[in-house]
């Protein structure tokens, strides 16, 4: 591994078991509303599911949660805030690749990644490489087949520069050995308005969008999870299709590593006694999403595994913030 990659290991995989406990008895907790903080727009997948999981916490912890949305930056404005609260674990962090990718893609970080420690990881799976119907492929091999022959006419929507859509995109451009060109909005709900519209030809989306495919609005190419998604059981893998691309959106809560060892493992089994709910799962589910909750030391080697995997990404793509 080389000294830049172990460096950003060391800082950004989230300072988890190591941070030494303050005295402050768990069972007097929470003493006040707890904060979750979004740092996503209001209104999408993350603050959805943190409201969702506000409403379980709140009746395990008999307390009042509430939910912040503090978008921007990467999602390192809403990290920020969490990493900088009071270590009384009162404020958490719901997030998902932005918060280990927002390291490579800024030059300035408004806080260190090491002062946030995983909690849970409680649900993650594959989205979908789409592309409108007026591309001539129908696999995967055939839209590399169609790339090369025609360098950057797969114009890729994505939600912004270093967003999961955008390195999805890249990571395949990276396996296939193509061209593309990369076309970011604010928000995924206007690239998918424009690759319907054949604004743009390209995009990866998350599984529920396969409803535009069998209303024959998109074709569907091949999905990105270690198996097919359950609600897309008829789109092969980007492994079953010959292209080592797995890419996973993932949703976890992340807290202060400033705050105490033990307090930190109560609020993690909360978290995920509240994923093992069967709304909670169910919501998954309906989503294309493994509901499958993931402890602090399994949520930490993840991060690292997707550190790793990314920071390659943003290396031979040359992704920079404009």
């Amino acid at each position: 591994m080389t000294t830049p990659r172990r460096r950003l290991l060391a800082g950004a995989v989230l300072a988890g078991a190591g941070t030494v406990a303050r005295a402050q008895p768990a069972e007097a907790w929470p003493t006040r509303p707890v904060e979750i903080v979004v740092p996503y727009a209001a209104g999408g997948p993350a603050d959805r599911y943190a409201r969702a999981f506000g409403n379980r916490l709140a009746e395990i912890w008999k307390q009042t949660v509430v939910i912040s949305s503090k978008p921007g930056g990467a999602a390192a404005i809403g990290a920020a805030a969490v990493a900088n609260a009071p270590p009384d674990g009162h404020t958490l962090l719901i997030g998902s690749t932005g918060i280990i990718t927002n390291q490579l893609l800024l030059r300035n970080m408004p806080y260190a990644p090491a002062a946030l420690s995983p909690l849970a990881l409680v649900a993650f799976g594959g989205g979908i490489f789409f592309v409108h119907p007026s591309v001539p492929a129908t696999t995967a091999k055939e839209l590399q087949a169609y790339a090369r022959a025609n360098p950057g006419a797969l114009k890729f929507g994505s939600s912004g520069i270093g967003s999961t859509p955008h390195l999805a995109a890249e990571l395949f451009a990276l396996r296939a050995g193509i061209e593309i060109t990369h076309i970011p909005y604010r928000g995924t709900a206007p690239a998918l308005t424009d690759l319907l519209a054949h604004h743009i030809n390209a995009m990866y989306d998350s599984a529920t969008s396969i409803r535009h495919a069998r209303e024959g609005k998109l074709r569907a190419i091949a999905s990105t999870g270690p198996q097919r998604n359950r609600i897309s059981p008829e789109v092969p893998t980007m492994v079953e299709s010959g292209f080592d691309v797995e890419c996973r959106t993932f949703y976890g809560f992340l807290v202060p590593s400033s705050v105490p060892a033990g307090l930190r493992r109560k609020i993690e089994a909360d978290i995920i006694a509240a994923a093992g709910s069967a709304e909670m799962r169910e919501m998954f589910v309906q989503d294309g999403l493994d509901p499958e909750a993931m402890p602090s030391d399994a949520f930490e080697r993840f991060l690292a595994g997707e550190l790793v995997k990314w920071a390659e990404v943003f290396r031979t793509a040359n992704i920079t913030v404009q």
